[in-house]
C-alpha cells in the first residue's frame, strides 16, 4: 500500500532521487504539462509523455521551449513521478518501476503501488504543485507561473468550476511572478483552431444522440479526434452532460463534460478523460 504523505514529506523524499522523470498521462493537458515543468525546474530530471499532448499543451511547450521525451524506457530513471494521472489506461500499458504520484481526481487506482503520493481533491494538480513548492520556500519564475496558471485555467474550464483555493493560488502566482493574467489568456487563445478541428466539431453535433432525463439533456456522439473539445461543444450548445467517444488503436477513449448545474447536483466526471 502506498503512503499518503504531506507536502513537506513528499518534497523531502523526492530530493533523494537524482534522476527523476515527471510522467504525464496520454494526450497530456496543460495541468499535467505545467505541473511537470514546474517540478523539473526545481528538482531537475526529465519530462515524459506517453504518446502526445493536446493542442493547448503543444502551444504551452513551445512557449516554454521544452521538448518532452516520448515512449521512454522508465528503467533509465531512478523514480517516475506520475502527474495528474488516475488510471492504468491513461498509461497505455507502459511498465512502471518505482513511482510516486501527485493527483487531484475523484478516484485513483494507482495509489496502492506508489511508494508515496499526494492525493487531494483539488480543482487541478497545478494547485497542489504550487502549495508543495511554496511551502518549501521556492520562488516561481515567470515561466513556472504561466505553466501552472495555464493548468489551473484549463482544468477549471476558465474558472467555471473553480474553488476559492483555485482563485487564491492563481492570485498568489500572479502577485509573486508579476505576470499579467491577460498574458496567460493570450497564450491559450493563440492555440490554432485548424480546419480539421472545426469539421470535427460540426460532425460531432450532426452525429449527436440526445436523451432527456427529467429536465436534463444528455448528449452522446463520436468523432475520430478532438473528442474533449467535441464534448465541450455539445455542452456549449445545450447539453447538460455530454460524452464523446473516439477510437485510439484497439481502445476507445471517452471524454465527458458537464454544466456547472449538473456538477452541483452531484454528477462527477473527475474532469479527466474516461477510458
Amino acid at each position: 500500500m502506498g503512503k499518503n504523505v504531506s507536502h513537506d514529506e513528499f518534497y523531502s523524499l523526492l530530493t533523494e532521487f537524482k534522476n527523476p522523470i515527471f510522467l504525464c498521462h496520454r494526450n497530456a493537458d496543460p495541468d499535467a504539462i505545467g505541473s511537470a515543468y514546474a517540478l523539473r525546474e526545481v528538482f531537475g530530471g526529465t519530462i515524459g509523455i506517453i504518446d502526445s499532448v493536446d493542442r493547448i499543451s503543444a502551444t504551452l511547450l513551445n512557449y516554454l521551449e521544452t521538448q518532452p521525451i516520448r515512449h521512454t524506457d522508465l528503467s533509465k530513471y531512478d523514480i517516475t513521478v506520475l502527474l495528474d494521472t488516475s488510471t492504468h489506461a491513461q498509461l497505455d500499458g507502459i511498465k512502471l518501476g518505482r513511482y510516486c504520484l501527485i493527483d487531484h481526481h475523484t478516484t485513483n487506482n494507482l495509489l496502492n503501488n506508489a511508494e508515496f503520493y499526494i492525493y487531494q481533491p483539488t480543482s487541478s494538480t497545478a494547485e497542489i504543485i504550487y502549495t508543495l513548492l511554496h511551502e518549501a520556500g521556492h520562488s516561481f519564475s515567470v515561466e513556472m507561473g504561466i505553466a501552472l496558471i495555464a493548468g489551473i485555467i484549463t482544468d477549471t474550464g476558465h474558472f467555471k468550476h473553480a474553488t476559492p483555493d483555485s482563485m487564491r493560488t492563481t492570485a498568489s502566482l500572479l502577485e509573486e511572478t508579476g505576470i499579467q493574467y491577460g498574458e496567460v489568456l493570450d497564450l491559450l487563445s493563440s492555440t490554432p483552431h485548424d480546419v480539421s478541428m472545426r469539421i470535427a466539431m460540426m460532425k460531432t453535433a450532426m452525429r449527436a444522440r440526445i436523451v432527456r432525463v427529467g429536465d436534463w439533456i444528455i448528449a452522446t456522439s463520436h468523432v475520430s479526434s478532438f473528442n474533449g473539445a467535441a464534448a465541450a461543444t455539445l455542452v456549449n450548445i445545450g447539453a447538460d452532460v455530454a460524452f464523446v467517444a473516439s477510437a485510439v488503436g484497439d481502445n476507445v477513449r471517452i471524454s465527458s463534460r458537464a454544466r456547472r448545474t449538473a456538477i452541483e447536483k452531484g454528477v462527477t466526471l473527475g474532469r479527466q478523460d474516461l477510458n
